[in-house]
């Protein structure tokens, strides 16, 4: 295991031939989310994570979908889980960005994630975006879930999985690479962003669970009424 190394062809080869699924069910080839764009490829733990929920709060605030854009990047989201949570996950955070799983964990283990663990690791190693303990945690996760109807019958994930962040393509190229090492070590999103050559813009900054509640429900609307103009302009 090395938390930075580049991976070789070989690896990204490997990693590109296996498949991913999308939401809908279909298997969508690995190495066809970057063969002819480059993109920041995400990946998680497992969907009930309270720390990865976290971080999809930090990318739910910071990236601004038009600068990839601009900036010629996709930004891709892997879970290890069931593809029947795709749709209410995203819902959570109203992310724009495609999200997949690798159930079989054969990508995750291609691109060297083979550190397996539970353990939150020391506080100082902590991740910025973290912004609950345990308990508030579990709380965050479980108002989640009923807000958006989250299935608990599916299956989430492997909890000892650890994720990491890359940046790959186009074609079989990677010009970043992160491993995690704890469950609360996610690379920080403008640096990731930053290495990717993507302006960052922070939407705001949120201090409790209640101002993120209301950013929250605030960007909801905020996207809701971009939808509906969208649908009067076709």
């Amino acid at each position: 295991f090395d938390e930075y190394a580049i991976p070789t062809q070989k690896q990204l080869e490997n990693a590109a031939s296996y498949t991913v699924i999308a939401q809908n069910g279909i298997r969508v080839p690995f190495g066809d989310l970057f063969r002819d764009k480059r993109a920041i490829v995400i990946f998680i733990r497992h969907f009930w994570c309270p720390m990865c929920q976290d971080y999809m709060y930090s990318i739910a605030r910071t990236v601004n979908p038009e600068a990839l854009s601009r900036a010629g990047v996709n930004l891709i989201i892997i879970g290890n889980g069931s593809p029947a949570m795709i749709k209410s996950y995203r819902h959570i955070f109203r992310t724009p960005f495609e999200l997949y799983v690798d159930p079989t964990h054969r990508v995750y283990n291609s691109l060297g994630m083979t550190l397996r663990t539970t353990h939150p690791g020391p506080d100082h190693e902590r991740g910025d975006y973290v912004r609950h303990g345990l308990f508030g945690g579990i709380a965050m996760v479980v108002r989640n879930a009923l807000r958006v109807g989250m299935p608990v019958w599916e299956k989430s994930g492997d909890a000892a999985q650890l994720g990491g962040e890359f940046i790959l393509g186009p074609g079989f190229t990677c010009s970043y690479a992160h491993r995690m090492r704890h469950t609360r070590s996610h690379a920080p999103i403008v640096e990731v962003l930053d290495a990717a050559g993507v302006p960052t813009y922070t939407l705001r900054s949120v201090q409790s669970h209640d101002d993120e509640e209301r950013w929250m429900t605030r960007r909801r609307r905020s996207l809701d009424r971009m939808q509906a103009k969208r649908e009067k302009r076709r």
